[in-house]
């Protein structure tokens, strides 16, 4: 499934910047819904299969999936910053060009906040549901951040991490949610599904962020994934030809390169979208649970997603890679070329310690 992932990482570049030869594969905010459905499918499998017999084994994987997530980025925070840090005194743009026009705007509970959350990622989602009063300093609930002026959003030095945070808010509770029955979880999704329903349509609220960035009614993909998972463990011992696999796989990457093409209604082909990969993961995860390669591709879909708005902001002294429809390719090679750097100098080192870890768990439960 790492060729997907990577995919779906791709779209989200693609999305910030623009297509490449005409391909804008499926946007950011499906390839997001389409990755919370995949992180529950693989959170089912491995607090399923992997931490059940490990000693201490929430803890265990709370930890690990920090270890996954954070240094990573907190190598981009770093780089980021320093290199914002360098345009600003350089031309006075840049990340903090917005810091120093309202720094004497804000509370030092709203600095104090804004640093933690680009620290720590929690709350960088709740962000998004903010606003800044620059008459008292104070941070204040909004339901359209775009309508705010300045948007809190600009404080972020790695804006697209919010999905980052809400995903770590899922890995919170994915302990406890994978252990419900089916039907429970259908419960769940039918309760969320309201929910998301009675914000849309009851409240008027049919707008970002509301449409995809409010966990509790995008906890709903994180669900399917679990069930996707469920119905994995029930077709794993089935025997399934080959050529049945690679046509779902093959069907399914050819939609999502052909997606931007097909005539229909934005809202129609996103239901489609996801539906059919809810019910084509489990069989494509048999396919390619063993594919070397796939996963070693899949690794770099992470590191495409939280490096790529480094890479533009590093890019925007060179005019050339902006040239002649040229600025999403410069973007999407760039990225990748800095995702393998990063795989190899941070991520390869990390999961080696993440391994390790697992390992030493399970021989203290065995003993």
């Amino acid at each position: 499934m790492g060729t997907i992932r990577l995919i779906l990482a791709i779209s989200v570049v693609i999305a910030h910047s623009t297509d490449i030869f005409g391909f804008r594969l499926v946007g950011g905010q499906l390839a997001v819904q389409v990755f919370y459905i995949i992180s529950g499918f693989y959170m089912a499998l491995i607090l399923k299969e992997k931490y059940i017999g490990a000693n201490g084994s929430y803890k265990l994987f709370i930890s690990n999936r920090f270890l996954r997530i954070y240094p990573v980025y907190w190598v981009i925070l770093i780089a980021t910053v320093l290199v914002s840090l360098a345009a600003y005194l350089y031309s006075g743009s840049g990340f903090f060009h917005i810091y120093a026009e309202y720094f004497d705007s804000m509370s030092i509970g709203s600095i104090l906040f804004l640093i933690f959350t680009n620290i720590v990622l929690f709350f960088q989602d709740t962000v998004l549901f903010l606003g800044l009063d620059v008459s008292s300093g104070n941070l204040f609930f909004t339901s359209d951040f775009t309508a705010s002026d300045p948007a809190l959003c600009d404080f972020l030095f790695v804006p697209q991490a919010w999905t980052v945070a809400l995903e770590l808010t899922f890995y919170l509770i994915a302990p406890f949610i994978v252990k419900k029955r089916i039907r429970y979880l259908i419960g769940m999704i039918v309760v969320l599904l309201i929910l998301r329903f009675i914000i849309s349509y009851g409240f008027g609220l049919n707008h970002d962020p509301w449409t995809h960035r409010f966990f509790p009614t995008e906890l709903v993909f994180f669900i399917f994934g679990i069930i996707a998972y469920h119905i994995y463990k029930r077709i794993a011992a089935v025997e399934i030809k080959k050529v049945y696999l690679n046509s779902i796989w093959i069907g399914f990457l050819a939609i999502t390169f052909a997606f931007s093409f097909l005539p229909l209604e934005y809202d129609i082909k996103r239901i489609a979208y996801l539906s059919i990969f809810f019910m084509a993961l489990p069989f494509i995860f048999i396919l390619t649970k063993s594919w070397k390669f796939d996963r070693n591709i899949g690794e770099l879909s992470y590191l495409v997603y939280i490096s790529h708005t480094f890479v533009l902001i590093c890019m925007r002294p060179f005019k050339f890679l902006y040239a002649d429809g040229a600025y999403g390719v410069s973007l999407v090679v760039l990225t990748l070329l800095c995702s393998v750097l990063l795989n190899e100098l941070v991520s390869k080192k990390i999961e080696q310690m993440r391994q390790k870890r697992v390992k030493k768990a399970e021989v203290y439960a065995s003993n």
